[in-house]
């Protein structure tokens, strides 16, 4: 498991020790409950991505601060992952003059290909 993983769940569980949530487990036992979080996270099918889903665990966490009455499974953490942010969407392609000239005028073709097609055509 990644480190940046690692660090991000046991910060997180840190801060929900300190809420001291009903059902929140004993100090001594904080170090167990880390590992069994961390194998539920390497065996849920995401491939982990710094880049692309250190905010999304810090969020989850977030909203697990916001809503927990009681030390929450690891199931409550993946339900409030949420979805990854979709990629940054690509430039639109550059169009030259006379590229742009001659899309016209093969739009204008077809266009009156088709009303010469419908005008030909029995109603």
């Amino acid at each position: 498991m990644a480190d940046w993983l690692r660090c991000e769940i046991a910060s997180g569980l840190q801060k929900l020790l300190a809420l001291r949530l009903i059902g929140t487990p004993p100090e001594d036992a904080i170090v167990g409950t880390a590992e069994v979080w961390l194998e539920a996270m390497a065996h849920c099918s995401i491939q982990w991505s710094e880049q692309l889903d250190s905010q999304r665990v810090r969020r989850s966490f977030q909203t697990l601060f916001r809503i927990c009455d009681r030390w929450p499974a690891p199931k409550a953490f993946l339900d409030n992952l949420g979805a990854r942010d979709p990629p940054k969407a690509l430039p639109a392609p550059r169009i030259t003059p006379e590229e742009r000239a001659r899309n016209k005028a093969r739009f204008r073709e077809i266009m009156e290909l088709l009303a010469r097609n419908k005008r030909s055509q029995p109603n």
